[in-house]
Protein backbone atom coordinates (compact mmCIF):
# COMPACT_ATOMS: atom_id res chain seq x y z
CA UNK A 1 0.00 0.00 0.00
CA UNK A 2 1.21 3.34 -1.14
CA UNK A 3 1.11 6.09 2.16
CA UNK A 4 3.19 9.05 2.89
CA UNK A 5 1.67 7.93 7.18
CA UNK A 6 5.25 8.75 8.89
CA UNK A 7 7.46 9.53 5.85
CA UNK A 8 8.97 13.05 6.18
CA UNK A 9 8.43 15.15 2.34
CA UNK A 10 11.25 16.98 1.17
CA UNK A 11 10.49 20.03 -0.42
CA UNK A 12 12.63 21.35 -3.66
CA UNK A 13 16.29 19.67 -4.02
CA UNK A 14 17.09 22.08 -0.82
CA UNK A 15 19.95 24.81 -1.45
CA UNK A 16 22.65 23.80 -3.29
CA UNK A 17 26.10 24.31 -1.77
CA UNK A 18 27.80 26.53 -4.28
CA UNK A 19 27.37 29.85 -5.59
CA UNK A 20 26.11 30.23 -8.88
CA UNK A 21 26.49 32.98 -11.51
CA UNK A 22 24.75 36.41 -11.62
CA UNK A 23 24.87 39.25 -8.60
CA UNK A 24 25.45 37.40 -5.22
CA UNK A 25 25.99 38.76 -1.91
CA UNK A 26 29.20 37.44 -0.13
CA UNK A 27 32.22 37.99 1.26
CA UNK A 28 35.98 37.13 0.56
CA UNK A 29 36.64 34.00 2.60
CA UNK A 30 40.25 33.33 1.57
CA UNK A 31 42.52 34.91 -1.20
CA UNK A 32 45.42 33.91 -3.34
CA UNK A 33 48.14 34.27 -6.13
CA UNK A 34 48.23 31.40 -8.21
CA UNK A 35 51.49 30.91 -10.53
CA UNK A 36 51.55 29.08 -14.09
CA UNK A 37 54.16 26.22 -13.99
CA UNK A 38 54.64 27.12 -17.57
CA UNK A 39 54.19 30.52 -18.42
CA UNK A 40 55.45 32.28 -14.54
CA UNK A 41 52.00 34.18 -15.21
CA UNK A 42 50.24 34.83 -11.98
CA UNK A 43 46.50 35.20 -11.25
CA UNK A 44 44.21 35.98 -8.07
CA UNK A 45 41.96 33.56 -6.78
CA UNK A 46 38.74 33.78 -4.34
CA UNK A 47 37.12 31.63 -2.14
CA UNK A 48 33.42 33.64 -1.71
CA UNK A 49 31.22 32.61 1.08
CA UNK A 50 27.38 33.70 1.05
CA UNK A 51 25.79 34.75 4.16
CA UNK A 52 25.45 32.41 6.76
CA UNK A 53 22.18 29.63 6.36
CA UNK A 54 20.06 28.18 9.18
CA UNK A 55 19.66 24.36 8.96
CA UNK A 56 22.82 24.01 6.09
CA UNK A 57 25.93 22.37 5.72
CA UNK A 58 28.16 23.77 2.79
CA UNK A 59 31.39 22.51 1.54
CA UNK A 60 34.70 21.25 3.57
CA UNK A 61 36.67 24.19 4.01
CA UNK A 62 39.49 22.04 3.55
CA UNK A 63 39.57 20.11 0.25
CA UNK A 64 39.41 16.58 1.35
CA UNK A 65 38.53 16.97 4.66
CA UNK A 66 34.68 15.66 4.88
CA UNK A 67 35.08 15.61 8.87
CA UNK A 68 36.39 18.95 9.35
CA UNK A 69 34.70 22.12 9.02
CA UNK A 70 32.13 23.34 6.61
CA UNK A 71 31.47 27.06 5.29
CA UNK A 72 28.16 27.95 7.25
CA UNK A 73 26.95 29.76 3.68
CA UNK A 74 27.61 28.99 -0.21
CA UNK A 75 30.62 29.11 -1.44
CA UNK A 76 32.78 29.04 -4.81
CA UNK A 77 36.28 29.45 -6.04
CA UNK A 78 36.22 32.47 -8.04
CA UNK A 79 38.96 33.69 -10.66
CA UNK A 80 38.99 37.22 -9.47
CA UNK A 81 41.99 38.02 -12.53
CA UNK A 82 43.25 37.19 -15.90
CA UNK A 83 46.69 35.58 -15.66
CA UNK A 84 48.89 38.47 -15.92
CA UNK A 85 52.98 39.20 -16.54
CA UNK A 86 52.93 42.20 -14.73
CA UNK A 87 52.43 40.81 -10.83
CA UNK A 88 55.40 42.51 -9.98
CA UNK A 89 54.23 46.09 -11.56
CA UNK A 90 53.67 48.09 -7.80
CA UNK A 91 50.68 50.27 -9.36
CA UNK A 92 47.77 49.36 -9.25
CA UNK A 93 47.01 50.82 -12.57
CA UNK A 94 49.33 48.28 -14.02
CA UNK A 95 48.92 45.38 -11.81
CA UNK A 96 45.29 43.93 -12.34
CA UNK A 97 45.69 41.76 -8.63
CA UNK A 98 46.36 45.13 -7.15
CA UNK A 99 43.30 46.74 -8.89
CA UNK A 100 41.25 44.27 -8.23
CA UNK A 101 41.42 44.07 -4.39
CA UNK A 102 41.89 47.46 -4.18
CA UNK A 103 38.75 48.56 -5.29
CA UNK A 104 37.32 45.91 -2.99
CA UNK A 105 38.65 47.58 -0.20
CA UNK A 106 37.40 51.38 -1.51
CA UNK A 107 33.94 49.36 -1.49
CA UNK A 108 34.32 48.23 1.84
CA UNK A 109 35.31 51.89 3.12
CA UNK A 110 38.54 50.82 4.06
CA UNK A 111 41.21 53.08 1.94
CA UNK A 112 43.15 54.46 4.54
CA UNK A 113 43.45 51.36 6.16
CA UNK A 114 44.68 49.76 2.18
CA UNK A 115 47.34 52.79 1.84
CA UNK A 116 49.06 51.45 5.10
CA UNK A 117 50.08 47.96 3.77
CA UNK A 118 53.58 47.44 3.03
CA UNK A 119 54.58 44.27 1.01
CA UNK A 120 57.80 42.82 -0.54
CA UNK A 121 56.13 41.11 -2.98
CA UNK A 122 52.62 40.53 -4.39
CA UNK A 123 51.57 37.43 -2.36
CA UNK A 124 52.19 38.98 0.90
CA UNK A 125 50.61 42.33 -0.14
CA UNK A 126 47.37 40.30 -1.35
CA UNK A 127 47.60 38.03 1.99
CA UNK A 128 47.55 41.67 4.15
CA UNK A 129 45.00 42.87 2.10
CA UNK A 130 42.96 39.71 2.56
CA UNK A 131 42.48 39.98 6.05
CA UNK A 132 41.37 43.56 5.79
CA UNK A 133 38.57 42.61 3.43
CA UNK A 134 37.78 38.76 4.69
CA UNK A 135 34.56 38.78 5.92
CA UNK A 136 32.91 40.94 4.92
CA UNK A 137 30.08 41.22 2.89
CA UNK A 138 29.81 43.33 -0.83
CA UNK A 139 27.53 42.38 -4.19
CA UNK A 140 29.89 40.52 -6.71
CA UNK A 141 28.88 39.98 -9.80
CA UNK A 142 29.56 36.33 -10.90
CA UNK A 143 30.72 35.57 -14.34
CA UNK A 144 29.61 31.74 -15.96
CA UNK A 145 31.49 29.41 -18.23
CA UNK A 146 30.66 26.04 -19.03
CA UNK A 147 33.55 23.43 -18.85
CA UNK A 148 34.03 19.71 -19.77
CA UNK A 149 35.92 18.09 -16.42
CA UNK A 150 35.63 13.99 -15.96
CA UNK A 151 32.99 13.71 -17.90
CA UNK A 152 30.76 16.39 -16.18
CA UNK A 153 30.03 20.04 -16.93
CA UNK A 154 31.01 22.13 -14.54
CA UNK A 155 30.73 25.71 -14.49
CA UNK A 156 34.00 27.83 -13.72
CA UNK A 157 32.83 31.43 -11.65
CA UNK A 158 35.17 34.78 -12.56
CA UNK A 159 35.05 38.39 -12.17
CA UNK A 160 34.07 40.58 -15.21
CA UNK A 161 37.41 43.03 -15.62
CA UNK A 162 35.05 46.14 -14.73
CA UNK A 163 31.91 46.62 -12.27
CA UNK A 164 32.28 43.01 -10.43
CA UNK A 165 32.27 44.81 -6.79
CA UNK A 166 29.84 47.13 -4.78
CA UNK A 167 28.27 47.96 -1.60
CA UNK A 168 24.70 48.39 -3.85
CA UNK A 169 23.74 46.43 -6.32
CA UNK A 170 22.18 48.46 -8.76
CA UNK A 171 25.70 49.51 -9.49
CA UNK A 172 26.32 46.28 -10.96
CA UNK A 173 25.20 45.07 -14.45
CA UNK A 174 22.03 43.19 -14.28
CA UNK A 175 22.68 39.47 -14.63
CA UNK A 176 21.82 37.60 -18.26
CA UNK A 177 22.16 34.34 -19.03
CA UNK A 178 21.88 34.75 -22.92
CA UNK A 179 24.90 37.67 -22.61
CA UNK A 180 28.04 35.77 -23.88
CA UNK A 181 29.60 37.86 -21.70
CA UNK A 182 27.46 36.94 -18.27
CA UNK A 183 27.57 33.31 -19.49
CA UNK A 184 29.38 31.10 -21.80
CA UNK A 185 27.92 27.74 -22.38
CA UNK A 186 29.24 24.57 -23.39
CA UNK A 187 29.74 24.47 -27.27
CA UNK A 188 28.10 21.72 -28.80
CA UNK A 189 30.69 19.05 -30.34
CA UNK A 190 30.85 18.18 -33.59
CA UNK A 191 28.64 14.27 -34.23
CA UNK A 192 31.36 11.91 -34.97
CA UNK A 193 29.95 9.00 -38.05
CA UNK A 194 28.62 11.29 -40.65
CA UNK A 195 30.65 11.00 -43.98
CA UNK A 196 32.87 13.84 -44.44
CA UNK A 197 32.19 16.05 -47.73
CA UNK A 198 35.19 16.84 -49.29
CA UNK A 199 34.06 18.31 -52.62
CA UNK A 200 31.36 21.40 -52.65
CA UNK A 201 28.76 20.48 -55.60
CA UNK A 202 30.05 18.56 -57.71
CA UNK A 203 28.17 20.25 -61.40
Amino acid sequence: MFSTKGQEVKQGGGVQKSLQPGVVYAHIFSASVKESKNTGKKSLEFILEGPALENFEGWSIEKGNDAGPKFKGQSARVSASMWIDSANETSPSKNEIMNKLSIIAVELGLKDELDQINASSIEDWVAQVTKLVAGKNLYFFLKGQEEEYNGKTIVKLSLPKFKYASAYEDKLDVYDRNNQYHFKALQNKPVAGFEPVNDDFNM
